[in-house]
């Protein structure tokens, strides 16, 4: 044992606290450190009952409405989504849901919001599109950390769907890293306003919108040292200097909606056009995105569903060799795999948004592993659908092969899959090497740095790192879902020290290992994945044991479909994890090097 003087017990106990206020963190995050907290999910969130009667009220109406007046397949033709149907879903009060009552908005939560934006995307994806980045990030910061004056000026009319709002993020150099802003502002010499040069594409509505949420570079003073730090501005298309070069048109899908790629030439701005402060942009983008992901989740949900819904459909119907399709295995295991799919969108979903609705401070990695996991599972199940329905499928007539274009964008917009994946990783392991680092430090351990994080955490700090998903953390699941919590519990132990082995093989080049990072990814996104099935599955088999009808049909056809995909993802994440150090990830760069070349 090493022997500790006053001092360095008490940078030991600062230690200590580090790893206890880790365990305080959002869900995601907790796993990397080996705990298992179901107590951060449970109860699986549930609707407010009156306001669960406005939202029937209101799907009842927006079903109707999309019927009626949303021909999906032309707005496809025509790449345009017309003004009424605009007009009607601002009337309806679609495109102000989440904004407060006071300035015209529905006031709903976010749950509200995702319910309705996955009834748009089962008819329409373009139109979904076009509410979701309307509300989810255009003029979301106005509601987050607009002034009272601003929101009293712009949010009636954006509430309203009179005008349409965008978020400006993307640039022809800069994608999903935020912090890498290129367009810049500059503060005129009286003070009065902003003057912004610059270049933005891809921002959803941005051909179309009366206002547009704009990041820009600025230059700010911090402890008598100039740096540039990311500023958000209110932006509408009248002042000079705005110039729309392209509508970004003929896509692959969501050809409904209208990108744009923007020019800020000399841009003046009032300088009480600034969002949320000089400086904070960076911040207000990464809370917004935060939103956006979500949202974008629910769509992905919607599809998916109609996806699933016209497969069975097939194979129920199609007989080829004397009997129906759904009869052959090879059809089956689809089926099974895209029914275990949606169930864990679903549960992911509105367990990240009924997070949001209980403003749980530490959400980032809660979104992004919801986004990748819905985007990426959405393709998938495009993709079998059409296979499923087979030449059948691939013919515009039957729209799978739309709904399978459509479905492409998601993957790429609001961080691209790669951009994700890189990113749930790092995040995650950054706080255990920061706790390791500073066990180490505390301790005096001569070895400052990560060779030794193994040995160390399997002695002195095993109980502490990977000892927390024991019994404990599943003791509150129902009995029917123990062997899945067991199962999950394992897994998290098993995370824990591969992450920690992990860190002592590669230390801070873990950043380029973005194959092994890839694995972590995705182990936790599905364990994350997991906990929401069995979070969603205990509230049923919680309300049917109180209800007396535990044996009903629909519970035992829910936790059928939700035990197959935990234990199928069990095999997955297994799988996953002893690849981190049984791979060919050697063999693959040298293909990719012989064929790419010098770089």
């Amino acid at each position: 044992m090493v022997t500790l003087s006053k001092q360095d017990q008490r940078e030991m106990d600062k230690a200590k606290d580090l790893l206890e206020t880790a365990s305080e963190t959002g869900f995601v995050r907790s796993l990397f450190f080996g705990r298992l907290d179901m107590q951060k999910l449970l109860p699986y969130p549930k609707q407010d009952a009156a306001e669960a009667a406005r939202v029937d009220a209101l799907l009842e109406a927006v079903d109707a409405f999309m019927d009626e007046h949303v021909d999906p397949d032309r707005i496809d033709a025509e790449e345009r989504i017309p003004d009424a149907v605009i007009r009607g879903l601002g009337e309806l009060g679609v495109m102000g849901l989440t904004v407060p009552s006071e300035y015209g908005g529905g006031g709903f939560s976010h749950t509200a919001y995702c319910q309705v934006l996955e009834r748009i995307s089962r008819r329409c994806a373009s139109t979904a599109v076009l509410v979701g980045a309307h509300q989810s990030i255009g003029l979301k910061a106005l509601v987050l950390m607009g002034s009272e004056e601003q929101k009293r000026r712009w949010l009636p009319e954006l509430a309203g769907g009179r005008t349409l709002a965008a978020f400006c993020l993307s640039e022809p150099e800069v994608g999903s890293d935020a912090a890498g802003v290129q367009t810049r502002a500059t503060l005129s010499e009286d003070g009065s306003h902003w003057i912004i040069n610059g270049e933005k594409r891809y921002a959803t509505n941005a051909a179309l919108a009366g206002f547009l949420t704009v990041m820009a570079r600025t230059q700010i003073e911090e402890n008598g040292e100039k740096k540039d730090k990311v500023t958000a501005f209110i932006v509408t298309p009248d002042m000079p200097g705005f110039e729309i070069v392209s509508p970004n048109r003929s896509k692959c899908g969501i050809r409904g909606t209208w990108q744009g790629t923007l020019k800020f030439n000399d841009m003046r701005v009032p300088r009480e056009n600034v969002l949320g402060g000089v400086g904070k942009g960076l911040k207000l983008a990464l809370t917004v995105l935060n939103y956006g992901r979500c949202t974008l989740s629910a769509g992905c949900l919607g599809g998916a569903k109609v996806g699933l819904e016209r497969a069975v459909e097939r194979a129920r119907s199609r007989q080829q060799f004397g009997r129906p399709i759904g009869k052959f295995h090879l059809i089956k295991q689809k089926i099974a795999q895209m029914a275990e799919t949606v169930y864990a969108m679903d549960a992911l979903t509105y367990l990240a948004a009924g997070l949001v609705d209980r403003h749980e401070d530490d959400l980032m990695l809660e979104t992004a592993t919801c986004k990748l996991f819905a985007s990426e599972m959405a393709w998938q199940v495009a993709d079998d659908a059409v296979q499923i329905w087979g030449g059948e499928g691939y013919m515009r007539e039957h729209g799978l092969e739309r709904m399978l274009r459509d479905a492409r964008i998601n993957r790429i917009v609001e961080g691209t899959s790669e951009v994700m994946t890189a990113f749930i990783a790092l995040m995650g392991m950054k706080g255990v090497g920061e706790e390791f680092e500073a066990i180490l430090q505390a301790a005096k351990n001569p070895i400052g740095n990560f060779g030794r994080i193994a040995d160390f955490a399997r002695h002195e700090w095993r109980d502490v790192i990977v000892g927390h998903a024991g019994n404990g953390a599943t003791r509150m699941l129902h009995p029917k879902l123990a062997e899945e919590g067991r199962l999950l519990a394992k897994l998290t132990r098993q995370l824990a020290r591969d992450v920690s082995r992990l860190l002592a093989r590669h230390r801070t080049d873990i950043i380029e290992q973005q194959m092994l990072l890839g694995r972590v990814t995705w182990a936790v996104t599905e364990m994350y994945a997991m906990a929401a099935v069995l979070a969603k599955l205990q509230a049923k088999l919680e309300a049917a044991d109180a209800d007396g009808r535990g044996t009903a049909e629909e519970l035992q056809r829910e936790l059928t479909i939700g035990r197959g995909y935990c234990q199928h993802a069990h095999q997955r994440i297994e799988q996953r994890l002893a690849s981190l150090s049984r791979n060919g990830d050697e063999a693959t760069q040298k293909v990719a090097d012989a064929v790419l070349g010098p770089l």
